[in-house]
């Protein structure tokens, strides 16, 4: 009789806060003017798409969700513990005017995670329940008499692999190895996210550092890391799984997992990432994720399995190749979605659209080409180093990274070409990507344990940096994680 009390009881609660969860089915949006609250008095705070709340400082809210909502209220501050606080002045309870309340996360004297003392809390807000889509921070300790607030969430506990994604990565003891360095100015503060091809591990290294600071352990070798949402989170593809884990930098965590029913292979991000474009090279489909709620926007179908997929600036259209025959399409991002076949080539290393034109690279035949969307056919061809295997499209010009330890510019004005310079030593050249606001490019080298910071400018390397681990592939966070 009980049981069946507290599932009733349960299923009211639910009910009761569908007006707040019904306008997103795949994460938690918060009332518009609950959001104006906390952005007036938190300016700094951050909001996740499931509605946990957290400041630069380490605090953190959980939202309540009420299970008797005032629709005509104006989202004001209406109670705190203790009490008189503003919201600024970060109390343990915070009970909008809306019946919507904020629980803040505290610390015991042993370390563990709680909220205040039930006593502290007003009636209505035991009366709410957490968004069930939340990831509660973890090992965080509920108080008996507030258990009916948890819904069907599953609260991880110390136990759990969310508890300990981020492991501080310690020198031993009686090292005398000195892994610091003095970073390029545009790198200061910044941090560098490396895999390697036979690890799972995911390597956070400082960029005033050698050596990783965090590891993040995944589930399988990865296939895809990208930072999104100004580096709030990481996006994670591992192989053998159908699903993207997301990853929430600040708190340490999984924070979700989004599952597209078949194995992501690569990324790309429009230009103001909102929106992700993920391939599955086991389907014909291109799969888009709305990176604001951190759900499954949609899915494209299209011809052939998509592999090098690369978006035009303009957001326009995509380009990709069918792994399969080698042909390569272009898809509209307008309402058609129309999928159009432009032209055949094999041993491609990257494709990057601009315009009617499509540039690509071929690691076997060395040589670039030029592609006419509307003629569908080759107007231009240039022999480039050995081995090209990469390229990034910056002001007009094409840098070409080749394998062969070589740098080549394309000037995409007049199709004029230029050997820009030729690295020292030897390796295996893999990957470049820019640094934010600047005219550098890290460049990494998978044979050995390095990486390079190269200046388009004076067209020179002004860093080579030695790392403890062989870099398969590389992101940048414009942030140190802590």
């Amino acid at each position: 009789m009980i049981k069946n009390i507290c599932r009733l009881t349960k299923l009211l609660l639910i009910s009761g806060v569908l007006f707040f969860s019904a306008q997103c089915a795949f994460s938690t949006t918060l009332p518009s003017n609950i959001l104006e609250t906390i952005k007036k008095e938190l300016p700094r705070a951050s909001v996740r798409f499931d509605g946990l709340i957290s400041l630069p400082d380490g605090t953190v809210y959980l939202p309540v969700l009420p299970s008797n909502p005032k629709r005509t209220a104006k989202g004001n501050v209406a109670v705190t513990y203790p009490a008189g606080k503003k919201l600024s002045q970060l109390p343990e309870v915070v009970l909008f005017d809306t019946n919507f309340a904020l629980l803040k996360v505290l610390k015991t004297k042993d370390g563990k995670l709680t909220v205040t003392d039930t006593k502290n809390i007003p009636f209505v807000v035991k009366t709410g329940i957490f968004p069930q889509d939340m990831l509660v921070p973890p090992g965080l300790v509920i108080p008996d008499d507030l258990q009916i607030m948890m819904g069907d969430l599953k609260i991880a506990t110390k136990s759990s692999r969310v508890n300990d994604i981020f492991k501080n990565t310690k020198q031993p003891v009686n090292t005398k190895v000195n892994t610091k360095i003095v970073p390029v100015p545009y790198m200061v503060g910044k941090s560098l996210l490396v895999t390697a091809l036979d690890s799972k591990i995911l390597n956070i290294i400082p960029s005033d550092s050698t050596a990783a600071k965090f590891t993040l352990r995944l589930e399988n070798l990865p296939k895809f890391i990208q930072p999104v949402c100004n580096d709030k989170y990481i996006l994670v593809a591992s192989a053998g799984k159908t699903y993207i884990d997301v990853a929430d930098v600040s708190q340490g965590v999984i924070a979700k997992k989004i599952d597209i029913s078949y194995q992501p292979s690569e990324i790309i991000l429009n230009s103001d990432k909102t929106k992700a474009y993920v391939a599955a090279g086991n389907d014909q489909s291109i799969f888009v994720i709305d990176l604001k709620a951190m759900a499954l926007l949609e899915k494209i179908k299209i011809k052939g399995y998509p592999k090098n997929i690369a978006i035009s600036n303009d957001d326009s259209a995509i380009v990709y190749q069918d792994k399969n025959t080698g042909d390569i399409y272009t898809l509209a991002l307008d309402e058609t979605y129309l999928n159009s076949y432009v032209y055949n080539a094999s041993n491609v290393s990257k494709l990057v659209i601009k315009g009617n034109n499509i540039f690509i690279i071929s690691r076997t035949l060395n040589e670039l080409m030029v592609v006419d969307t509307e003629l569908k056919d080759i107007i231009y061809k240039q022999e480039v180093g050995q081995k090209p295997v990469d390229m990034q499209l910056i002001n007009d010009k094409l840098y070409i990274l080749c394998a062969g330890q070589e740098i080549d510019i394309f000037n995409l004005a007049d199709f004029s070409y230029e050997k820009a310079m030729t690295f020292a030593g030897k390796g295996f050249l893999k990957k470049m990507i820019q640094i934010p606001n600047s005219d550098m490019l890290l460049i990494t080298n998978i044979s050995e344990k390095k990486y390079y910071i190269y200046d388009i400018k004076k067209n020179s390397i002004v860093q080579t940096v030695n790392t403890d681990v062989f870099i398969n592939d590389l992101q940048l966070l414009n942030n140190s994680v802590k």
